[in-house]
């Protein structure tokens, strides 16, 4: 599950509310002000919930299918050199290991100028993440999918 079908799920739910009460859904959410962690999806779920239209069981279930179906996710929110760090480096790593992290007993003249050894040769590694240009938000609401044919920034 993307957020596009996400989206269109609460979308669904939400033609389940009565009239007045879809009504005040759009108003509110017309002029609701998102701060991490409280955001628009959040909001919604919480009226659904305050409705009687889902209930904790769905939420649940609808959590652990978002959440499996985008288990790098939370890698958006992380920044670029500390993505590099913690994610880019050992995961390369983890491709192949004969990619090593660089010391001096490697090579005696390393002094933090690349991110890794592989068999003699220095490599810096570079990673970004894919975002919709054409989507306002906090960079993980515009992350894009492997298969998305959106257009796209590098960042």
């Amino acid at each position: 599950m993307d957020i596009k079908q996400l989206e269109q799920y609460l979308k669904n739910l939400s033609k389940n509310l009565k009239p007045e009460n879809h009504h005040l859904l759009t108003v509110r959410l017309g002029s609701l002000k998102s701060v991490f962690p409280f955001n628009e999806y959040e909001y919604i779920l919480m009226f659904l919930r305050d409705k009687e239209i889902i209930t904790f069981q769905q939420y649940e279930e609808l959590r652990k299918k978002y959440v499996s179906s985008n288990p790098y996710l939370e890698l958006y929110g992380i920044a670029h050199r500390t993505f590099g760090e913690i994610w880019g480096h050992p995961h390369v790593m983890d491709i192949d290991n004969r990619f090593k992290k660089p010391n001096r007993n490697l090579d005696p003249t390393y002094e933090g100028q690349y991110d890794l050894w592989f068999e003699g040769i220095k490599v810096e590694v570079k990673a970004c993440r894919a975002i919709n240009t054409k989507k306002r938000g906090n960079i993980m609401e515009k992350a894009l999918g492997y298969d998305s044919d959106e257009p796209f920034w590098m960042n």
